[in-house]
């Protein structure tokens, strides 16, 4: 009998609420650079900034996710994290579905600014020695006032939706230096990989990671659950299924903030 060959797995953790085509980018363009076979989406159940809660359920979270990823074969839903948000944490979680996954190679997705935190957490070592580390570049500010109307990822999978299967990606994207905004997010990714690094080498602890070269569209969760309501061009920041879902179960419905008539303080993409 031949062994069973080692796929290469990654983890794409998020309080997803909701989810929207920022996830599904860095997503896509780890799939591409580290020649992934599967991405297993992991959806918290609470809140780690009490600043941010919310009242959408994890259920209805978890729904969204499921619908945005459903078009494409590499992606699944990772099964639901403990209720007792103390038992929530990542080791939790990588050695849950090590043990699901056997014979796999394990990454883990990263936003840039959670990567910062990652000397914090629980047994952060053993997470270190476990998997490889796909960061994120995020935008750092709100974009311009001369920020394209179209970015370069949302002009290649135009319309925005996923029914018709994986959005073609341009490969050029997130690698032109001359594009200003995108050049200040890579660099300080950069430099928060290094003092990651050099945290953990101080602990004799080796870390693997990489940067991945996708766009920081300047895409919120914040902003989505604000002005869902008084901004339709921002319902276009969710594929279709995910906004015939929130229309559906009425979220997002009591925004904190509204927009004023005609506010021009939401990027156009």
């Amino acid at each position: 009998m031949q062994p069973q060959r080692i796929k290469k797995r990654a983890i794409l953790g998020g309080t997803f609420d909701p989810i929207h085509w920022g996830h599904l980018g860095i997503a896509y363009g780890a799939l591409a650079q580290a020649g992934l076979n599967q991405i297993i989406w992991v959806t918290d159940r609470h809140k780690r900034d009490p600043r941010q809660q919310t009242r959408i359920e994890f259920e209805h979270r978890q729904a969204m996710v499921q619908l945005a990823i459903a078009p494409e074969p590499a992606f699944c839903l990772g099964p639901p994290p403990p209720e007792d948000p103390k038992a929530g944490y990542a080791i939790v979680t990588g050695q849950t579905l090590q043990q699901h996954y056997p014979n796999s190679q394990w990454y883990w997705i990263i936003g840039a600014d959670a990567f910062s935190t990652l000397p914090k957490w629980y047994r952060a070592a053993e997470l270190v020695e476990t998997f490889e580390w796909l960061v994120a570049p995020r935008s750092a500010s709100p974009p311009p006032d001369n920020y394209p109307k179209e970015t370069p990822l949302f002009i290649e999978i135009s319309p925005l939706n996923l029914q018709e299967g994986q959005p073609k990606l341009n490969p050029t994207v997130g690698t032109n230096p001359s594009n200003l905004p995108e050049n200040t997010a890579l660099i300080k990714t950069q430099k928060i990989c290094q003092q990651v690094a050099i945290a953990f080498k101080t602990r004799q602890i080796h870390l693997r990671c990489q940067i991945l070269p996708t766009h920081p569209l300047p895409i919120a969760s914040t902003l989505l659950r604000r002005h869902w309501n008084d901004s339709p061009t921002i319902r276009t920041w969710v594929p279709e299924p995910v906004q015939i879902y929130i229309q559906t179960h009425h979220l997002y419905q009591n925004p904190q903030h509204p927009l004023p008539p005609h506010s021009s303080s939401i990027p156009r993409l």
